[in-house]
């Protein structure tokens, strides 16, 4: 129901790469707005990595929604590889995580999941993979939808069906993602 991603972020001197899983938003016109308009200076960008895992970013930290900050849970800090190419790696195969973004040569940079089928594979011969690093403000989609695009768009999709959800089933504990932004975040 989520675009999900993974945002990185090389370090210039040691190419180790930091990485957060993000859950909401992950297309190039979602999260890869958010991190040209917002994130696009190394010192800003950086400050993503501090919190973990997150479930949708903001434009500002205060706005985005992170696990451990935000959530009570217990906070999955970034990880961290050698290289690009160990991440990358380590990705082989994964049909989840549709969009990579990585920060690296002062710019934000793109991988697309793809998928392709065999006629014998097992169980319908699916096989996923990541696209080489392309420069974001060169990304098709990214050029298609820049500015046109509802930002948190399945965030507010997941809130509106909380509140369907509660309306309908009344007292049940029901617990899914909500849309926060505007309101004070806790502070731990």
């Amino acid at each position: 129901m989520s675009t999900r991603s993974n945002i990185a972020i090389e370090d210039p001197k040691t190419k180790k790469v930091k990485v957060i899983y993000v859950h909401s938003d992950g297309y190039p016109y979602g999260i890869g707005s958010i991190l040209m308009d917002h994130y696009h200076k190394r010192e800003v960008a950086e400050l993503l990595f501090n919190q973990g895992d997150a479930s949708y970013l903001g434009d500002t930290l205060d706005e985005c929604s992170f696990y451990g900050r935000d959530w009570d849970r217990k906070e999955d800090p970034a990880k961290v590889y050698r290289d690009e190419w160990m991440y990358m790696h380590d990705m082989r195969g994964d049909m989840h995580i549709e969009y990579i973004y990585i920060f690296k040569d002062n710019r934000w940079h793109v991988s697309t999941q793809k998928m392709y089928t065999t006629k014998d594979g097992y169980d319908g011969g699916k096989f996923w993979y990541h696209t080489k690093f392309e420069p974001l403000a060169l990304n098709k989609e990214y050029i298609k939808h820049n500015g046109k695009h509802e930002k948190h768009a399945e965030v507010k999709m997941i809130s509106g069906l909380t509140k369907m959800l509660t309306k309908n089933f009344g007292q049940d504990n029901i617990t899914v993602q909500s849309f926060t932004q505007g309101l004070p975040k806790k502070s731990n």
